[in-house]
């Protein structure tokens, strides 16, 4: 869990970024941003994904080595029955996104660097290759047993071939667990992969909600402002000083959670740690007055 400061350093960031986008709408801006602050996270999520998605695929590979080797006498059989095209074409396909799907692992495995700090973009790329190859291959999957269904004179010849598909559907449970582990909360194997996802979503909603109470309450507070300073014109204040300035009064005036003492005193600390020399001494008379107005 992401703490206030984290939350509050980040609505900041954003307000910032904001500003000096010309104040471009959030929703437009807010992908690119998040993309930014979260990077660190988003790297250490897609690596351990990555391993556990490598590590999930030791057990399948056998399950592929079968499959492929017991494929074309099936095939034979299921050519020699000229009402079984269409069975025929379902096999083909399975065996087809297989091949392809270690060819994405073995490039994977090759990208694959843990130990460097920066997430690779092919590596990203690849991983989200191999969750959709994942999604066609269940569909795939899904649609032979269907189909074989309809062909009991082949179904006995193809229990083989068939429990080595049906294995590695088991597999692509577990990797669509890895790609969605938050669905997952039970599953201690994907906790790792949970505790980071969460942090990321929650910090997100967090940050995204004091944006939306600045942004949405934005005249209301340079009004507030222009109230205390003399002569108040939002471009002569600092991006950073401003955008920690609209926060501090967005909690003061609409956020009942937060004392306003606790909201002064965390806005002096952002100005002291973001803001310039004298950046703290100026946000603290004008919070502490339009404190005082609102009481």
């Amino acid at each position: 869990m992401s703490s206030r400061r984290e939350i509050r350093e980040a609505t900041v960031q954003f307000l910032y970024c904001n500003d000096l986008e010309s104040g471009a709408p959030a929703d437009q801006a807010a992908d690119a941003f998040w993309e930014l602050l979260l990077e660190s996270d988003f790297s250490k999520l897609t690596k351990a994904s990555v391993k556990s998605v490598l590590h999930l695929n030791q057990g399948r590979q056998k399950r592929y080595v079968k499959l492929v080797e017991q494929a074309p006498a099936l095939e034979a059989l299921i050519t020699a029955d000229p009402d079984a095209k269409k069975l025929g074409r379902a096999l083909a396909a399975i065996v087809k996104s297989e091949n392809k799907w270690q060819s994405l692992i073995d490039s994977l495995a090759r990208i694959f660097k843990p130990q460097v700090e920066e997430i690779q973009s092919d590596l990203t790329d690849g991983l989200n290759q191999l969750y959709l190859l994942n999604n066609t291959l269940t569909e795939q999957r899904i649609l032979w047993n269907t189909q074989l269904a309809d062909y009991p004179q082949l179904k006995k010849k193809a229990e083989s071939v068939s429990a080595s598909i049906n294995a590695l559907q088991r597999v692509s449970d577990r990797i669509n667990m890895v790609k969605n582990p938050t669905l997952f909360p039970e599953r201690s194997d994907v906790a790792h992969l949970i505790s980071t996802a969460e942090k990321m979503q929650n910090m997100r909603i967090s940050v995204d909600q004091k944006v939306d109470l600045v942004i949405n309450n934005k005249e209301k507070i340079d009004k507030t402002i222009k109230a205390v300073v003399e002569n108040y014109v939002p471009e002569r204040i600092d991006p950073v000083d401003r955008a920690i300035l609209r926060l501090g009064i967005a909690e003061i005036l609409f956020d009942q959670e937060i004392p306003a003492p606790v909201s002064i005193n965390e806005a002096i600390e952002m100005s002291q740690k973001f803001g310039s020399t004298d950046s703290s001494k100026f946000i603290n008379g004008i919070l502490d007055k339009i404190a005082k107005t609102k009481s």
